[in-house]
């Protein structure tokens, strides 16, 4: 085997490993769906390859290279840059039809046409490699270099566009394309005349690794766990396949006095597939046979490994404890059972979830007794009849016989990771009959060990219930004292004028100039009480949208522009970076209106000096759980905003400026603004440090339809 071959083995077997690696963590998800075609095609190429670096037969050496070209090579920059614009967030679809459609159509011409290939030639002394003809594969080359660079480029527009943590993500796919690409291209050269070895083929091996660390970034995967995975496994294979390969060769030459490399190399893929699988035909073997033959044993095992993986999932503790016992009673056909849960307060064992059985609720245990101690001591269920033959010591003897009173069969304790006991479960006997068996009682083990993390995560939740019961509390207090205290506030001053005009007028009803002028900060007071009762109207109506499809960027553009003005008066820079190609969203556009202007106006009074900026950012985001919102950020360098005030930030009348001016602000706009995207099913959200400036984050979801993801497969 000489080194291109061995380059195309190591690009093979990588490229499969770490590309079905990514795919396995979610295999609905359109960007684990896209490596993994991206990286079949990267390890067809170093198959085709393999079989190129060991013909012998110029005939058959130009098939390999024609093929491995249709196959393979013709697809890996399209699908790379369909992977690049779903991960980006750029949509292309008419671009990657393109694409699609002229490889399709390319493909004929690469297995027959001269003008693609039009021969091979033996090279370095040892394989043959093709040679182009008169202009087709130059056409060709272009076109492939082409697309590289535009995916390229997009990844650069992904980068200007993003924030930290996502350039961090785009520097992996850099590092991933110098690697690989650089390497990779050196092998068109000896296509071209140039006979420079294609050492660089060792270089793609390297590319998906990089690549698959990248994507499970990306997806908030836990990127060791696979790379370990993926290591683990490259190291079985190659532990166990070289010297399989080995003894493959020394029997072929033995039994045919020749050696077959490309049925060799065949026969280590097939082992390769063969070790990788291994565990997972013995664990469905074990199964199907479990199933068919022990039918009740495995259903009974997997209806509790199921549940103890279900219960996790339930919060409400009382619903929780009500679940074990039942389910265990059920599945194990038990005949009474009970839960004691340790309560931090009484400093004991008590009794949370009783069945039909003898023991009575009076029964406690405390930190001390024999039970809770052998239960701590051992880590595993505690089997009644172990202890009546082991009655080792007076202690011992006792708990036996007290189970014994009580029916108790078996203890089952409830230890979370720090092995601390939180509970147990007592459970009787088996309406069968039959005691606990050896598998039973591992299953009620591994059940012990979910429930009692289940059960903490339950008390957890409790607690936290009852916290933010009483934390929501205070701040309805809180926000009410505000509303309370700015309402006076508000309506204090217009009335302060009116009673003082009440009080005046009939003493000065002569004086025409007086009430002239009086009457008119009587009537601008009284505008602003109506406005005030408007707005509080509005704020406790919840404002309902209508809900069309807006081009946000033009909504945004046209706030602006009714703030340059205002702005241009205070030598206030605008400034804005809109994302590309983000598609309509379903909003209310006079409602997003209001949202927008109230946070402009509230940036422009908060910048006072030179050199003073308004920024305007638009993002795509991602979620893990394939949703996309747009995101529109509202930065300032006004003098930021304290900590204590942030926290009141969106609650109404909450505000440090009380002027009685009729165009004043009233406290409600921001809250007013927190409930319309609230309306919309988006969130709000404020940064803001004292001398550096606020930050506001609206985000709003994007219509399915308008993912990206999903145009690039609507054509």
């Amino acid at each position: 085997m000489n080194p291109f071959a061995l380059a195309g083995f190591l690009t093979s077997i990588s490229s499969l490993v770490f590309g079905f690696f990514v795919f396995s963590r979610n295999p609905t998800r359109r960007f684990n769906q896209l490596w993994l075609a991206f990286t079949m095609a990267v390890a067809l190429w170093g198959l085709g390859s393999i079989w190129i670096a060991l013909e012998s037969d110029p005939s058959r050496a130009l098939l390999a290279w024609r093929i491995a070209f249709a196959v393979s090579v013709i697809w890996i920059p399209i699908v790379f840059l369909h992977f690049t614009c779903v991960f980006s967030g750029f949509s292309h679809p008419r671009l990657l039809m393109a694409s699609y459609f002229g490889a399709t159509l390319f493909v004929p011409l690469i297995l027959t046409s001269p003008h693609f290939f039009s021969g091979v030639r033996f090279v370095f002394a040892s394989f043959y490699y093709s040679t182009p003809g008169p202009l087709l594969f130059t056409f060709f080359t272009v076109g492939w270099l082409g697309l590289i660079c535009y995916s390229h480029f997009l990844l650069v527009q992904a980068f200007r566009q993003s924030s930290d943590a996502k350039r961090a993500q785009i520097k992996y796919f850099f590092i991933a394309t110098a690697v690989g690409y650089a390497g990779g291209s050196l092998e068109f050269l000896p296509i071209f005349g140039f006979d420079l070895y294609p050492w660089g083929h060792f270089a793609i091996p390297f590319y998906p690794i990089i690549m698959a660390y990248a994507i499970v970034k990306y997806r908030l995967m836990d990127t060791s766990i696979v790379l370990e995975k993926g290591l683990s496994y490259l190291t079985l294979f190659f532990v166990a396949a070289i010297p399989a390969f080995g003894i493959l060769l020394w029997a072929q030459h033995l039994y045919f006095g020749s050696i077959s490399y490309p049925f060799s190399a065949t026969m280590l893929v097939i082992f390769h597939f063969l070790v990788l699988g291994s565990y997972t035909i013995k664990t469905r073997a074990e199964e199907a046979i479990g199933r068919k033959f022990f039918k009740e044993r495995y259903e009974t095992a997997h209806t509790l490994s199921q549940f103890s993986k279900a219960l996790v999932s339930i919060l409400d503790f009382r619903t929780l404890t009500e679940e074990i016992i039942r389910t265990l009673k059920r599945v194990m056909a038990i005949r009474h059972a009970t839960l004691y849960i340790w309560d931090k307060q009484k400093n004991l064992y008590t009794l949370v979830a009783p069945t039909q059985h003898p023991i009575t609720t009076s029964i406690q245990f405390g930190n001390t007794h024999e039970l809770p101690i052998q239960l701590r001591q051992h880590h595993e269920p505690l089997v009644r009849e172990e202890l009546e033959d082991l009655e080792i010591t007076d202690h011992s003897k006792r708990l036996s016989q007290n189970l014994k009173a009580l029916g108790v069969e078996v203890c089952l304790p409830f230890l979370n990771i720090h092995n601390q006991l939180i509970g147990f479960c007592m459970l009787g006997s088996r309406h069968t009959g039959t005691g606990y068996s050896t598998e039973d009682l591992q299953l009620l083990t591994t059940l012990g060990r979910n429930a009692a993390i289940a059960l903490e995560n339950a008390l957890l939740y409790e607690d936290l219930k009852q916290s933010q019961s009483l934390i929501q509390r205070n701040n309805q207090l809180r926000s009410l004292e505000i509303m309370a205290g700015g309402f006076a506030h508000e309506i204090r001053n217009p009335l302060t004028s009116i009673k003082t005009f009440v009080h005046l007028a009939p003493h000065r009803i002569g004086d025409h100039d007086f009430l002239r002028h009086f009457g008119r900060i009587v009537t601008e007071d009284v505008t602003r009480i109506e406005r005030l009762c408007q707005e509080v109207l509005q704020y406790s109506h919840h404002p309902v949208p209508q809900f069309f499809e807006e081009d946000i960027h033009e909504i945004i553009d046209s706030c602006l522009y009714s703030t340059q003005v205002k702005a241009n008066g205070k030598q206030v820079q605008i400034k804005k970076i809109f994302a590309e190609d983000l598609p309509p969203i379903r909003l209310d556009r006079q409602q997003l209106k209001q949202v927008f202007l109230n946070i402009f106006f509230n940036a422009l009074e908060a910048m006072h000096g030179e050199n003073q900026t308004l920024t305007v950012r638009t993002y795509w985001v991602h979620t893990p759980t394939d949703e996309t919102w747009a995101q529109i950020e509202i930065s300032d360098s006004g003098h930021g905003i304290g900590h204590k005030e942030l926290e009141h930030i969106f609650d109404p009348f909450f505000t440090t400026k009380h002027e009685s001016q009729e165009h004043e602000g009233t406290g409600l706009g921001l809250a007013i603004a927190h409930q319309i995207i609230q309306a919309h099913g988006g969130h709000i959200e404020v940064n803001s440090q004292i001398g550096l400036g606020t930050t506001f984050l609206i985000t709003l979801p994007i219509p399915v339809s308008s993912d990206p993801q999903q145009m690039a497969f609507s054509f």
